[in-house]
């Protein structure tokens, strides 16, 4: 019998779903979080497996959980989260009364991102009852706060000193394709002034509006010029905010602003397009004052890194073409990436269906993604 038929006998698809269907009925919305809502399961689940537990908290109530097994290094953590969104309407059943239908788990979290801590529970304790020889250290986690930029979870666990040599995020992507990239974040904002007046004699004031307006009807024909690495596609802007007006509408505004959402491949520098941006501007006889108020630089994995060369080995033994890939969305993996820390996002996906009405996840790509991040893991810390 060969390792991955080893370890994959052990994989209880019944203790997959009860998993999955027990975290999704905690509440743990964010905002507020309430990630302690699922505390005691997750805690359970990781004492079962033998873990030692540690508990972050940087807010009361938000707890970040690490169980660790084994010790020294390689370390591989696969991290999951716990919070999530809103649920929103246009469901047919309650999003938080899990159901089970024709092999599909319903509920908000299904996919994103309950749903893959049980898969991930589920393939660790299988290498764990199997005979599989290990070294090193494995942990396995969920975090809070993931939904909102991560503040109080992973951000706060990498202050704290959170440094795994190996990182799965079973959080992106799709079941055939990992992600070892993601483009960069720009967030640049724009505010046009100029001057009050009555609203019955407009041509004595200046409509800060529509100088706004006028600029924001280039945007939408914009394309940022420059190459930028083959991995990634083409940058994308989006206008996504804006605020303007008099405190009455008998007013000529004096001020309006807006927000730009940029997201970037690696190869293109955030000056050069901010640039362009003001460019564009004179161009259209626009007086705008940009500023850059966020911003999140490009990542890449190489290819050939042992973390990347591990998920698509495993991969094609269990018959998966697995691509490689990158998004324009921003995950923890980028966090991870820039203090040093590889990271793979893979998710138990086909349809993009998370944080939509209806969420769900099929239960036998959860089985499979138990044994794919389990084979993952023997890779790389297996004795």
């Amino acid at each position: 019998m060969d390792i991955l038929e080893e370890y994959s006998r052990h994989i209880d698809k019944d203790e997959i779903v009860d998993l999955t269907l027990r975290l999704i009925e905690k509440k743990t919305i964010n905002p507020p979080g309430n990630e302690y809502l699922a505390k005691d399961i997750i805690v359970s689940s990781l004492k079962e497996l033998g873990a030692k537990v540690e508990i972050f908290e940087k807010e009361k109530g938000r707890p970040n959980i690490l169980g660790r097994l084994g010790e020294g290094e390689p370390s591989v953590a696969i991290i999951t989260h716990l919070d999530v969104v809103p649920a929103g309407s246009g469901w047919t059943t309650d999003p938080f009364k899990p159901q089970v239908r024709e092999g599909r788990i319903y509920g908000r979290g299904s996919l994103d991102n309950k749903g893959p801590y049980a898969a991930a529970w589920a393939g660790v304790k299988a290498l764990l009852k199997s005979s599989v020889p290990l070294k090193g250290s494995i942990i396995i986690g969920a975090v809070a706060d993931e939904e909102r930029g991560s503040h109080s979870g992973m951000k706060f666990l990498l202050e704290k000193g959170f440094s795994p040599s190996f990182c799965l995020i079973p959080d992106g992507g799709r079941l055939d394709e990992a992600i070892i990239g993601e483009k960069g974040m720009m967030w640049v904002a724009l505010r046009t002034f100029g001057k009050a007046a009555h609203a019955s004699t407009p041509e004595e004031g200046e409509n800060a509006i529509y100088k706004l307006v006028n600029f924001a009807s280039s945007l939408s024909r914009f394309q940022f010029e420059g190459e930028h690495h083959a991995m990634f596609g083409d940058p994308t802007l989006n206008l996504g905010k804006i605020e303007g007006g008099s405190e009455a509408a008998n007013m000529v505004p004096d001020r309006c602003s807006g927000i730009v959402d940029i997201r970037y491949p690696l190869g293109l520098r955030r000056e050069d397009m901010v640039s362009q941006l003001e460019n564009l501007a004179r161009k259209t006889g626009s007086d705008i004052k940009m500023e850059v108020i966020t911003s999140k630089e490009p990542h890449l994995l190489t290819q050939d890194h042992p973390l990347a060369v591990a998920f698509q080995g495993v991969a094609k033994d269990m018959k998966l073409n697995l691509r490689l890939g990158t998004i324009g969305g921003v995950t923890i993996a980028k966090d991870l990436y820039f203090k040093g820390i590889p990271s793979i996002v893979h998710s138990p996906a086909e349809d993009s269906v998370a944080h939509r009405a209806n969420e769900y996840v099929k239960v036998e790509n959860l089985v499979f993604c138990a044994k794919l991040w389990a084979g993952v893991i023997y890779e790389l810390v297996g004795g």
